[in-house]
């Protein structure tokens, strides 16, 4: 390409280069010129004409549109789609689109199987070009009046004329696919070495992007591809790196905050996950009643123990594992009484009363186990566990009282308020059934299986004592200023006990919570299935079977678990 650009400077060069004596200089100039060694010229082109349509400028040869890389070599020359479409004649067409000419004139030119509605793709049907089926055919009628004006020799150089065409295009379509294959090993061999030069430039700017004191983790964070100036297939200049270099210190000072970041998180999520499997190891040999207490896996970046580790920059040793493991325990004793703590001080003041104390946690595997089971939720919620501790959920309007108030704490989510509507309602109750409001617990009334009639309202509804809270809570002060209860006894709900039935389920109110019992003894206990709930004479059953208990106490030998509907997409048992 050089060495025709230096033809077109001046007449004299041109005179020079484009003589028979510069031939061998076009010669080496091709050779040297491609990735691989380009093909000899056909017999039909020179070498300068041949440079031309190889290494000339990637425009069509028609109307010089711009960006036309291929070569159509049945024609001899780079045609965009627009030149396509006006000047190809299909052959099957010839006659409508060549009127005047011969279809003969065919035989004597070479054709692309390249249309102008192909979009490149080669086919069957042959194609030719219009004004060179004009020349060709203006020649050969000029030839053929010769031989009807009755001229010398007109038939033999018709006759010739026509042999050496059609051994031309012979020639020129049978080379066509030798310079194809030429053009496919170029094009690879140029995207090689164009490969292979980015790689070197990407190794330039690696060492001076290490150079700026930026470490390897960096640049691999953001990948190579993404630095500025890396996919250029020229060779690294000071000049280049000046221009480029705020644009790579830049991009690389934000990959390597990202990438410290992703590394925090990525830590801190590994060292979560490993907490949480410390502490599902315990939560499987812990004494199950203490469940009711203990926090959700997903809370155990609130312990103590682990809290330390929520520092992704910390190197945690194993034996900082193992030290954890050993405080858990205890960690978890005084997450219980951090929590107990807070809810008790939702209560009024008059109604806090002395703290309850800290819970112990207990494994299956203790010696003395049996003993603990009297005692393990003994004195630990303090006044949380009277039935005057009622709580009302701000978001679903649910009551929760009582031990009720362990389970929320192990939810993520509700946010819990004193009911003090609610706390009164449980005072009536309490009154009429003559119990102290002072050590009356919610077991103490689940119990007594009596059900109870609004003597505010104007119909005979029987009401679990749950209900009777739900109801008055639910009630306008306007009708219900106070809540009057009146005392129906046990009929119904004794007999819905037996079938693990809450008593109240058919007092007109949906019952607040779900419950499913659980052995105290084992770990094999029922697992809760929303679908399928452990009953429990199921669990009366199992301690019967398997631990030889036939009589078993709640909160000893098997305890209630509640399921509060409102909280159904967060549980963890």
């Amino acid at each position: 390409m050089d060495l025709l650009n230096l033809a077109r400077t001046s007449k004299a060069l041109r005179q020079v280069l484009m003589s028979r004596k510069s031939i061998s200089v076009w010669i080496a100039a091709r050779r040297a010129a491609g990735a691989t060694t380009p093909p000899e010229p056909p017999e039909d082109m020179s070498e300068p004409s041949w440079a031309q349509l190889l290494f000339g400028p990637a425009v069509c040869s028609q109307c010089s549109t711009k960006n036309i890389h291929r070569v159509d070599f049945a024609l001899r020359r780079r045609l965009c789609i627009v030149c396509r479409k006006r000047n190809l004649v299909f052959s099957i067409k010839f006659r409508s689109q060549c009127p005047g000419l011969k279809e003969s004139v065919m035989d004597l030119l070479p054709y692309t199987k390249i249309g102008g509605w192909a979009h490149g793709h080669a086919s069957n049907s042959r194609f030719y070009w219009k004004p060179d089926l004009y020349e060709i055919g203006k020649r050969s009628a000029e030839l053929e009046e010769d031989v009807d004006a009755g001229k010398p020799g007109a038939q033999k150089r018709l006759k010739s004329f026509r042999a050496e065409r059609i051994l031309l295009v012979d020639s020129i379509i049978q080379g066509c696919s030798e310079f194809e294959k030429w053009v496919k090993a170029e094009a690879e061999a140029q995207a090689h070495n164009a490969h292979e030069r980015r790689c070197q430039r990407r190794e330039a700017l690696k060492i001076r992007m290490l150079a700026l004191g930026y470490e390897l983790a960096d640049i691999n964070f953001m990948g190579m591809h993404a630095v500025p100036g890396s996919n250029v297939d020229k060779p690294l200049t000071d000049d280049a790196w000046r221009r480029i270099r705020a644009k790579v210190d830049t991009k690389l000072s934000h990959a390597r905050q990202a990438r410290l970041f992703a590394a925090r998180r990525r830590r801190a999520s590994e060292y979560k996950g490993k907490a949480e499997h410390c502490y599902s190891n315990l939560l499987s040999q812990v004494l199950p009643v203490q469940r009711l207490c203990l926090p959700a896996l997903s809370q155990v970046t609130e312990l103590a123990c682990f809290k330390d580790f929520l520092d992704p920059n910390k190197d945690v040793q194993p034996a900082d594992w193992e030290h954890a493991v050993d405080q858990l325990p205890q960690s978890l004793s005084e997450w219980m009484s951090e929590h107990r703590d807070q809810y008790t001080s939702l209560l009024p003041s008059h109604a806090q009363g002395a703290r309850g104390k800290a819970m112990t946690i207990r494994l299956m595997s203790d010696p003395s186990i049996d003993s603990w089971r009297h005692e393990a939720m003994a004195n630990f919620a303090g006044p949380l566990d009277l039935a005057t501790s009622v709580f009302r959920e701000t978001n679903s309007e649910m009551i929760l009282i009582g031990r009720d108030i362990c389970y929320a704490w192990g939810v993520k989510g509700p946010r819990l308020e004193y009911s003090a509507r609610g706390a009164e309602a449980v005072n009536a109750l309490l009154r009429v059934l003559q119990l102290d409001p002072t050590s009356t617990t919610v077991s103490t009334l689940e119990g007594l299986s009596i059900q109870f009639i609004c003597a505010c309202c104007q119909q005979d509804r029987y009401l679990s004592w749950r209900s009777c809270v739900l109801h008055f809570v639910e009630s306008s002060e306007t009708d219900h200023s106070y809540p009057q209860w009146q005392m129906v006894g046990p009929d119904y709900a004794a007999s819905s006990s037996t079938r693990g039935e809450r008593p109240g389920n058919n007092d007109g109110y949906p019952p607040p919570r779900i419950e499913t019992w659980l052995c105290n003894h084992c770990g094999d206990y029922l697992e809760p299935d929303l679908l399928d709930l452990g009953s429990r004479a199921d669990i009366v059953q199992h301690l019967r079977d398997e631990h030889d208990v036939d009589d078993p106490v709640v909160d000893v030998d098997l305890f209630s678990y509640p399921i509060f509907e409102c909280f159904l997409g967060s549980t963890e048992l």
